[in-house]
């Protein structure tokens, strides 16, 4: 009778055991790791209109008004629509001719290097400005024509010249000797080869000879030796190729008011050398 009682304890004691062991917590199974994430930068306001420094306002230049390159313009002296006979020489030679037109005098050169001259004797002027339309007919490259003012004759006073290939010249001639005042100048207004038209001005006071071409101003030159004289116009060829040259429209008016001229240029002195130097 124990022994069955202590085999029925040690069984009862066996099962709960076991239960015991399966009623043993089993741990939680691991959760998945959260991968962190990249924390985000805030990105930097853009500024589309930065703030810049206010200009310290330049101050107002006061505009001054365009000298009047031909000052003290009178009265018309004369005018000349070139209508026969009205005092201009003419001539007809194997080397050209100088011949009244419809309003108009023209030189015609057919040779070459060959130059002509046409004077007014009646017309005698010092200080005055003049105009005078010159219009080729046949001209290119170095050709040239031009006119005189306050000449003695065809080969003294002042002589500008304009060139076919659009350039202009002053010279003061001499006994027939050409020294140039102002040398070849390119100028917008001569219209370079034929045909072509320019209307040529010169304002003249004592020593100072302002040219003007199509009312535009073009250069000065200052030169004491020929204070008055008349007028002539002038043509030339520089090749082989003829030349063909209309003159109209003169008009010479007086200078009434004496323009303010600019102050000379001082002249430049060298400095005497010391001794021992």
């Amino acid at each position: 009778m124990k022994t069955r009682l202590w085999f029925r304890g040690v069984v009862v004691m066996g099962l709960g055991l076991l239960a015991a062991c399966s009623l043993t917590p089993q741990p939680p199974e691991p959760l998945p790791t959260l991968t962190p994430q990249p924390s985000l930068t805030a990105s930097p306001t853009v500024v589309w209109f930065p703030p810049t420094d206010t200009p310290t306002p330049i101050p107002t230049q006061e505009v001054m008004p365009t000298p009047d390159q031909r000052p003290g313009l009178g009265e018309v002296l004369a005018t000349d629509t070139f209508t026969a006979p009205s005092g201009w020489q003419t001539r007809a030679t194997t080397l050209g001719s100088i011949a009244y037109g419809k309003e108009e005098l023209t030189l015609a050169i057919p040779g070459p290097k060959t130059s002509l001259i046409s004077m007014r004797e009646d017309l005698s002027y010092e200080n005055f400005y003049l105009e005078l339309t010159a219009s080729a007919n046949l001209c290119r490259g170095a050709d040239a024509y031009g006119l005189l003012v306050r000449a003695s004759g065809p080969f003294n006073g002042y002589r500008l010249l304009a060139s076919c290939d659009g350039q202009l010249r002053m010279e003061r001639i001499r006994n027939g000797q050409a020294v140039p005042l102002q040398d070849w100048t390119p100028s917008g207004q001569v219209p370079p080869g034929a045909p072509g038209s320019v209307r040529l001005g010169i304002w003249a006071y004592n020593t100072e000879i302002r040219v003007f071409a199509n009312d535009v101003y073009q250069f000065s030159v200052s030169d004491p030796v020929w204070r008055g004289g008349t007028l002539g116009v002038y043509a030339r060829t520089a090749a082989d190729s003829p030349v063909s040259v209309n003159f109209t429209q003169l008009e010479v008016r007086s200078l009434t008011v004496q323009p303010t001229l600019p102050p000379p240029t001082p002249t430049p002195t060298e400095r005497p050398k010391q001794k021992g130097s």
